[in-house]
C-alpha cells in the first residue's frame, strides 16, 4: 500500500454503494458496511487500515477484502468497520482509502477466534491511522 500511495500521490481509493451483507459483523460486535458496485481493481485479500468517507463525514476504519473463509464464503466481499462511528450508511455512496495492509485473509476455527483477531486488527489499525494524515 505504501508503494501505491507513493506512485499515486494519494491513498488508493475504492468507491461504491453500501449494501446489505450477511450481518455477521454485527453479531460479532463489529458491524460492517458492505461496499457494492466497486467496479475496479481492488487490493488483495486481507485486512487493511483505511479511512471511510460518505457525505461530508470521514472516519478511520478497518476494511476486510475476502471470501469469509471461516464461514465457508464463496464470493469476495469488501467490508468496512468504522472505528469512530456507528452511522447507518445503507444505500449511501461510500469511499474507502487504503492506508496499510494489516494481515492476509485466513480461516479461523470459529466465531470466537475470529472475534479475538478482529479486536487485534482494530487495535493495529487504530495505531496505524493515528500516525498518518487522513485523505484530503
Amino acid at each position: 500500500m505504501a508503494r501505491a500511495t507513493a506512485l499515486l500521490g494519494r491513498y488508493y481509493r475504492l468507491s461504491g454503494t453500501v449494501g446489505h451483507g450477511f450481518a455477521r459483523g454485527g453479531t460479532l460486535g463489529f458491524p460492517t458496511a458492505n461496499l457494492e458496485g466497486a467496479i475496479t481493481l481492488y487490493p488483495g485479500r486481507g485486512v487493511y487500515a483505511t479511512f471511510a468517507s460518505w457525505d461530508d463525514v470521514r472516519v478511520p476504519a478497518v476494511t476486510n477484502i475476502g471470501t469469509n473463509p471461516t464461514f465457508s464464503g464463496d464470493r469476495t466481499t469488501i467490508e468496512t468497520f468504522f472505528l469512530d462511528s456507528s452511522a447507518d450508511v445503507y444505500g449511501k455512496p461510500l469511499s474507502i482509502d487504503f492506508v496499510r495492509r494489516i494481515r492476509s485473509e485466513r480461516r479461523f476455527s470459529g466465531a470466537d477466534e475470529l472475534k479475538t483477531q478482529i479486536a487485534q486488527d482494530v487495535g493495529e489499525a487504530t495505531k496505524i491511522l493515528a500516525e498518518v494524515s487522513p485523505p484530503a
